[in-house]
């Protein structure tokens, strides 16, 4: 099993003076990198591979005293394997009839990664040691890691105030599964962040309706600001803090709320979403004002639903706990006692079945759908639609 642990780096202005440098560099050969192989294809109608513009980078290293002093391995997965993943990930729209999103050209501002193997770093205590220029690059580590395994990976990444790193480890294989008895379906929703098929629920924090105030005001300061100017400079630093606010409240509750669900439960079944589909202008929904279907779109991105399922899926894994997503399709309409479809629109919030009289809240009912999916797919039963066990 692969982990991620974030690690705070310590403050160290010259060294991150440094970092910036290396960051422009790659993001200028990234952008290079992408105008080959748009001219490429332009003027000669040819597909250039990232084998390809690894032989240009080694001639390029050879030529520039500025890119041989970076890591070559740092360089290539940084920059030319990033762009070929972008040019793999496009043309798998293409032909999936999506919505394509050809590869665009990067500023400055918004290439903020460096993705390192196993090469090129090393931990002294508690300093970590780029050697990515003649003159290596240390930090001091503001937080332990989880050592507990082998590192595969490292990501240096800047974030709005300061610079985290970002190790991947190898924690070993994943534990025997275990067999549940208090296992739990989750439905996760808008009103309340999720209903659990016991009847528990767990309240919305909506960390994004409480500072809307501040980001508007933030935003507007931006825009006011000239193009280019000092000013304008602050007041983006403002707005991203902010940001980056929302962000770390919402990422500590969802690690709450899942390590309380691990110690609570033995077996979880959730609904396999496709976040970024029903956050869509294409799929919003008929009987919705305009207003209505965009606070709609603003809470689903507030709730963090594919955060919280990567998070319990990991937890879930490395505790022996069964995990299945199930396809979602019908879980709120279908009542839970007899099987009965009860159609209800989005303003409908209580589940009430004429055939056997079951009434109860309808996400509890939509929890306890999920769940009965998720145990039948876990024992095998070949009716159970759209329902897999996952391997995360």
């Amino acid at each position: 099993m692969i982990r991620a642990c974030k690690v705070k780096l310590g403050r160290a202005p010259k060294q991150e003076a440094k970092l910036r440098r290396v960051l422009g560099l790659c993001c200028a050969l990234y952008n290079a990198a992408l105008q080959q192989r748009r001219e490429a294809w332009q003027r000669q109608r040819v597909s250039l591979s990232f084998y390809e513009q690894c032989k240009e980078l080694t001639q390029l290293r050879s030529d520039d005293d500025d890119y041989r002093n970076l890591p070559a391995q740092m360089t290539r997965v940084t920059v030319l394997h990033r762009l070929d993943k972008a040019f793999h990930g496009f043309f798998r729209r293409v032909k999936r009839g999506e919505k394509p999103g050809f590869p665009r050209f990067r500023s400055w501002e918004r290439f903020d990664t460096l993705t390192f193997t196993t090469q090129d770093w090393h931990i002294d205590g508690k300093k970590l040691v780029l050697n990515v220029r003649k003159d290596p690059i240390v930090f001091q580590m503001r937080n332990t890691i989880y050592r507990e395994g082998e590192i595969k990976g490292l990501r240096i990444v800047r974030g709005a105030t300061r610079w985290w790193a970002h190790f991947l480890v190898d924690i070993g294989p994943a534990p025997t599964l275990k067999k549940s008895s208090t296992g739990v379906g989750i439905d996760v929703g808008l009103r309340t962040f999720a209903t659990m098929s016991d009847g528990t629920q767990i309240e919305h924090p909506r960390f994004l309706r409480k500072s809307i105030d501040k980001l508007r005001e933030s935003g507007q300061s931006v825009s006011h600001k000239r193009k280019g100017s000092r000013n304008r400079g602050k007041a983006k630093l403002v707005l991203a803090r902010a940001h980056e606010k929302i962000a770390n409240r919402r990422r500590n509750f969802i690690h709450q709320t899942v390590a309380t669900l691990v110690k609570r439960y033995d077996g979880f079944a959730v609904e396999k979403l496709n976040v970024q589909e029903m956050s869509s202008t294409e799929h919003e929904p008929d009987e919705m004002t305009k207003k209505g279907a965009r606070g709609l779109r603003r809470g689903i991105m507030d709730s963090g639903w594919t955060m919280f399922g990567t998070h319990l899926a990991a937890k879930a894994e490395e505790a022996g706990l069964p995990f299945v997503r199930v396809n979602p399709r019908g879980t709120s309409q279908r009542c839970s006692g007899c099987g009965s479809v009860v159609r209800k629109t989005l303003r409908d919030r209580t589940h009430y079945c004429a055939a056997c009289g079951l009434v109860m809240d309808r996400d509890e009912n939509a929890a306890r759908n999920i769940y009965d999916l998720g145990r039948r797919s876990a024992t095998g039963d070949a009716r159970v639609e759209g329902a897999e066990v996952s391997s995360e």
